[in-house]
C-alpha cells in the first residue's frame, strides 16, 4: 500500500471570494485560474530564489486544481510567474 503525505493531497476548495481569477497568457489569451491567490501565496512562502524553481512550483500547484494542457504549460508558467512577480517581487 502506498502512503500519501498530506502535502501530496491537493486542497481544491473553491476560493471563498468567488470566481477564478483571470490570467493573461502570452499572446493575450485569458484563462480563469481557481485559487490563484492561494497558489501565489503558498509558493511565496517557500522562499524559492531560482526563477525556474518558482515557475515549476507555480505550475505544479496550479495544475492540482486547474486543467492545464501539456502544450500550454510553458505559457501558463510564464503568466503565473508574471503575476507572482507583480505581487511578491516588485513591491518594495
Amino acid at each position: 500500500m502506498t502512503k500519501i503525505s498530506l502535502e501530496q493531497v491537493p486542497t481544491c476548495a473553491p476560493d471563498p471570494r468567488g470566481t477564478p481569477k483571470k490570467l493573461t497568457l502570452p499572446g493575450g489569451f485569458r484563462v480563469g485560474i481557481a485559487n490563484m491567490d492561494s497558489i501565489l501565496r503558498e509558493v511565496a512562502e517557500l522562499k524559492l530564489t531560482e526563477t525556474s524553481a518558482i515557475r515549476a512550483e507555480l505550475l505544479r500547484k496550479a495544475a492540482l486544481c486547474n486543467y492545464i494542457p501539456s502544450s500550454a504549460e510553458r505559457d501558463y508558467s510564464l503568466a503565473l510567474f508574471e503575476e507572482y512577480k507583480r505581487k511578491f517581487l516588485e513591491c518594495g
